[in-house]
């Protein structure tokens, strides 16, 4: 009895050693993400007589992390930096999708199997995790301390970036599947995604059109210092344009 014991203890070895490293993982992951962080990191910019800084945000996270968010850029803004924010709207309850906009965010879900109108803690693998490592969603820019009065949204509409992609890719083309599945439905099973086309639209236009983006509002810009409150992974990008 004692030896059937030894050996079902000896097969469930492996099991759990396949899960703890599995845990440790997935906890890698996230820090390397910045999911886990409880403090903001600044990162200063150069462009010419100007002052920049840019705030690394991310869009799912613990609350201490937002919560020092927000005292850095009320600090910031005491000094006098006027804030560069990403995305369209300082509340999420103001988007607005109209019906012509709505085709390009359907388009958007095609190519990359991405809901934009499901919150991060909502999405796949992030969704697993959240209870786990308390996290957060990102809140609206207004409770991070950033009003229309101290700031502007640098940032290209969906309906740009669809454009951008369809003048190196060709148009998109959608289905019945596509009409029918609900945006912010989280069910979506219209196909198998392009994996290439995918990283074009992702890498590409999303993460480098955005940075020229951002980087063309700076140098147009008549504001002598300026908080740029965006995703981390944009400032590579960000840093190496204003450098050229």
């Amino acid at each position: 009895m004692r030896l059937l014991e030894m050996r079902k203890l000896l097969l469930l070895i492996p099991l759990f050693l396949f899960a703890s490293c599995a845990a440790k993982m997935i906890d890698m992951a996230l820090r390397k993400k910045g999911i886990l962080d409880t403090t903001a990191v600044l990162k200063p910019l150069n462009y010419n007589d100007k002052a920049i800084v840019f705030l690394e945000m991310i869009h799912l996270g613990k609350k201490e992390y937002y919560n020092d968010v927000t005292l850095k850029i009320d600090s910031l803004e005491k000094e006098g930096f006027f804030v560069f924010y990403e995305g369209l709207y300082l509340r999420k309850s103001d988007r607005v999708i109209t019906k012509g906009d709505s085709v390009s965010y359907l388009k958007f879900r095609r190519l990359s199997n991405l809901d934009p109108l499901i919150s991060y803690s909502q999405t796949k693998p992030f969704s697993d995790y959240v209870s786990k490592y308390n996290l957060i969603d990102q809140p609206d820019y207004v409770d991070l301390g950033i009003t229309s009065e101290n700031s502007q949204h640098v940032d290209l509409s969906m309906s740009t970036i669809i454009n951008e992609f369809e003048k190196e890719k060709g148009t998109v083309t959608l289905d019945s599947c596509d009409y029918q599945s609900k945006l912010g439905s989280g069910i979506y099973e219209c196909g198998k995604v392009d994996i290439e086309r995918r990283n074009f639209l992702l890498q590409k236009i999303a993460l480098n059109k955005r940075n020229e983006n951002v980087v063309a509002q700076i140098k147009q810009s008549n504001k002598s210092k300026i908080l740029i409150v965006y995703g981390k992974d944009h400032y590579s990008g960000i840093k190496q344009l204003l450098e050229q």
